[in-house]
């Protein structure tokens, strides 16, 4: 996959999923703090800080289709 293709997709994706975004920018947060920390001495285990990564962003993008779910069935029922 290309670049362009990738970007593509990551453009839509952070249209259709709400919390994509924020979810990302902590992830940033975490992993400058992690080198900060790293520069002080602190050394966080690879697979903890990769389990923290896959946490905060699979809580986004469950958060997003949860509330979008829950938007629609709210419609649905607002129009019967």
């Amino acid at each position: 996959m290309g670049l362009r293709s990738l970007y593509t997709v990551l453009s839509k994706a952070a249209q259709d999923l709400e919390y994509l975004e924020p979810a990302v920018a902590v992830v940033l947060g975490f992993i400058g703090t992690k080198m900060i920390a790293e520069y002080g001495g602190y050394i966080i285990p690879t697979p903890i800080a990769l389990g923290v990564v896959a946490t905060l962003l699979s809580g986004g993008i469950g958060l997003s289709v949860y509330k979008r779910e829950n938007e629609t069935e709210d419609e649905t029922i607002s129009s019967d």
